[in-house]
């Protein structure tokens, strides 16, 4: 059902895998490929399913296959696309540590987006990165005052 073109029965088919499939399954190979077509869809709504689904499902195996795809969204014009793309990367992050820390210097563009939730999802895997290697972000302390400052 992920493979179908409408945007209801893909997301079914996505919502069925994720809950009958474990990310380590045989047949997450041939997810893959769907996942890869539908992270290129013009189609903000399929792109969206896609991410969703490879929050779940995508294990450190697979990620290579997908990481540039959801790395390009976080360009994308919708705002629900990048800030899905930037909770991916945190969930990507969590299975494997070594899979974001070349995106640093995107990652910090993202926490100056112009959409509130889009920074607000960016704050959590910079938290992340933080925790790690505090020194790496020292600097970003005073834009993360100012975003304090902006939401209280």
């Amino acid at each position: 059902m992920a493979c179908q073109r409408n945007i209801i029965d893909k997301r079914v088919g996505y919502l069925t895998v994720s809950l009958c499939l474990h990310e380590g399954h045989e047949l997450m190979i041939l997810l893959v490929n769907t996942l890869q077509r539908d992270l290129k869809s013009s189609n903000h709504l399929e792109v969206c399913a896609a991410l969703t689904a490879a929050s779940r499902l995508v294990s450190p195996e697979t990620i290579p296959a997908v990481i540039d795809l959801i790395v390009n969204l976080l360009g994308h014009h919708q705002e629900v696309v990048r800030k899905k793309a930037v909770m991916v990367l945190h969930a990507l992050h969590l299975r494997d540590p070594s899979t974001v820390s070349h995106l640093t210097d995107k990652l910090r563009r993202v926490l100056c987006d112009k959409d509130p939730a889009v920074m607000g999802a960016s704050l959590c895997i910079l938290h992340s990165l933080a925790k790690e290697t505090p020194a790496a972000y020292k600097d970003l302390i005073p834009s993360f005052v100012s975003i304090l400052k902006q939401i209280t």
